[in-house]
């Protein structure tokens, strides 16, 4: 019941999608580039004319949504973002690459309250909500050497969470 209305989430927010595995609970869309208009006139205004791509935000956005079935027979949904960002290669040089940027997690908030209001929870309720979850968050995991010397990962949780956090993490 979940799956049809986060990916209609979706298309209707402007994103193409990349990937949809309903097998999996996988949804993740197309690279989304942020092109605001800039007010035209004058030089800008020619400019902007002859070379309609020249100004841009150089950054891109892709958000991955994963759905997974709770034992008590609700839905979990998980948001992830990651960001591109335009370099340039050199100093004074005309090349440019695209390199990975820090994940957003306003962002994520950003469309996991979005998806909160599409699922018809009132707008207040899933502001405070996602306030509340950006609070300070106790360490839940931690690194501990083993006896022979090898790092073991200790996560303070039962298994089912546990196994949702890390698949959370490697997102």
């Amino acid at each position: 019941k979940v799956w049809p209305l986060v990916r209609q989430f979706w298309l209707e927010a402007g994103f193409l999608l990349a990937v949809e595995t309903p097998e999996a609970g996988l949804l993740e869309t197309d690279w989304s580039e942020n092109r605001p208009r800039v007010p035209e006139g004058g030089i800008r205004g020619l400019f902007d004319r002859v070379i309609s791509s020249a100004r841009s935000t150089s950054t891109r956005d892709r958000f991955r949504t994963r759905l997974e079935r709770g034992a008590d027979g609700s839905t979990e949904i998980y948001v992830s973002h990651r960001g591109m960002e335009e370099v340039q290669v050199g100093v004074n040089s005309p090349e440019f690459r695209w390199q990975q940027r820090a994940s957003d997690v306003d962002l994520e908030a950003e469309m996991l309250r979005r998806i909160m209001v599409r699922f018809g929870a009132p707008e207040a309720v899933a502001k405070a909500n996602v306030a509340q979850s950006k609070g300070p968050v106790a360490a839940r995991a931690q690194i501990v050497k083993g006896s022979d010397g090898t790092a073991i990962l200790s996560v303070a949780d039962d298994f089912d969470r546990a196994w949702r956090r890390v698949g959370l993490a490697l997102d």
